[in-house]
């Protein structure tokens, strides 16, 4: 899936994080490890930053993830009601 707009936009700002904590454009785990940042359980990101993603995502109505299937590596949209019951199952911590 091609990201477009709003998306686009949500995910830039969550590689600009990833490369600005981890060094690298997109960590292992980034869209768990973000959204558990601003689901309260801060202790990566600045104040600023989880304000910033959390608009973000409320603006665009969905989170990013990565998507791996078929040996590739895709970033792709979800909208916020299916990004938080995916959160739940597939939480890696």
């Amino acid at each position: 899936m091609l990201l477009k707009g709003p998306a686009q936009q949500l995910a830039d700002l969550m590689i600009k994080l990833s490369l600005k904590h981890y060094n690298k454009e997109w960590e292992f785990g980034l869209e768990f490890e973000l959204w558990n940042e601003i689901s309260g359980n801060q202790d990566l990101l600045s104040d600023a930053e989880v304000e910033k993603l959390k608009e973000t995502s409320k603006w665009c109505g969905g989170w990013i993830y990565m998507s791996y299937s078929g040996g590739s590596e895709t970033l792709e949209f979800i909208d916020l009601k299916d990004w938080k019951k995916k959160y739940r199952e597939d939480k890696p911590f």
